[in-house]
């Protein structure tokens, strides 16, 4: 989703480092990219929103210490998401089986 432009020079935010190099789109892009790995995410561990990024797809809570591998820019990727989706699909499924073979 690229930013809504509010006012004249905000367009880029975070990318405004970048000058007038690389574009207008390219620097939305890197700040729209740059404030979603920036948000506040929840410890799927604890609860706190207390998430940050360590390196390319390494978080950490910084409470509880729980380092786990997630998206390069946000912690769950749409791809993780689907594949979670599915699991719980087939999951269910068995499940469903074996309650009719009782």
């Amino acid at each position: 989703m690229m930013a809504k432009i509010s006012s004249k020079g905000h367009k880029s935010r975070s990318a405004g480092r970048f000058g007038t190099r690389y574009g207008t789109k390219a620097r939305k892009i890197i700040g729209d990219t740059e404030e979603k790995m920036r948000a506040e995410y929840t410890c799927s561990k604890c609860g706190a929103k207390k998430i940050a990024r360590i390196g390319t797809g390494i978080w950490q809570c910084s409470k509880c210490e729980h380092t786990f591998a997630g998206g390069s820019y946000v912690p769950q990727s749409p791809a993780h998401t689907t594949v979670l989706r599915a699991v719980q699909g087939v999951k269910a499924e068995i499940n469903k089986q074996l309650d009719s073979a009782r």
